[in-house]
């Protein structure tokens, strides 16, 4: 008992002083910080947290958590939509955790795995609310004009798909995605 309660302590106390507090929400932080709650060695630990690796690299172009997930969501839904099954059974087994967020389901990841480990809740709690007609908007994008309305849904110019997708296909490809599929993806998102 005492373990596990120097356990839940040492990850309050590295919750408070996480730089989240100090400028606003950061995915990578609340990635870091799930590997450590979830101990980093489970499997389904290790997909959520592939799965907030890649929203991590949106939020670094400077948008929203909310505005990072919903447009990798919008952008891989177009893929799921648009690649053959084989392609896209190729990219599930490459990064098992990016059905976790596609379409709507990455603006629902965080307060999912929030749910399960309520040390994360206060970050989690710091997500602006995105309206259902963003989540419509993202969750079934099939193609170039849905994409560009999701964006928009999502309050960002459509012209952020272009910055999205180098993001995306190059976190990709450090997961191990073949560069022939990485091309197809490109082309489905205009680069």
């Amino acid at each position: 008992m005492k373990k596990l309660s120097a356990v839940a302590l040492a990850t309050l106390m590295s919750v408070a002083v996480t730089p989240v507090f100090a400028a606003g929400f950061d995915l990578g932080a609340a990635t870091q910080l799930l590997g450590q709650v979830q101990g980093g060695n489970s499997a389904s630990s290790d997909k959520s947290v592939q799965a907030l690796q890649l929203l991590t690299k949106a939020q670094q172009m400077g948008v929203k958590p909310e505005q990072a997930a919903g447009g990798v969501g919008a952008m891989l839904s177009l893929a799921k939509n648009q690649l053959t099954a084989n392609d896209y059974a190729a990219l599930t087994q490459q990064v098992p955790g990016i059905n976790k967020v596609t379409g709507a389901g990455a603006l629902t990841q965080l307060s999912q795995f929030s749910a399960k480990n309520p040390q994360l809740q206060a970050l989690v709690g710091q997500i602006n609310p995105v309206s259902n007609d963003a989540k419509v908007a993202v969750s079934n994008v099939t193609n170039q004009s849905q994409l560009n309305s999701a964006f928009q849904a999502l309050g960002m110019k459509s012209s952020m798909v272009q910055e999205f997708a180098p993001v995306i296909t190059q976190y990709l490809g450090q997961q191990g995605v073949a560069s022939p599929l990485l091309t197809t993806l490109g082309t489905l998102w205009g680069i």
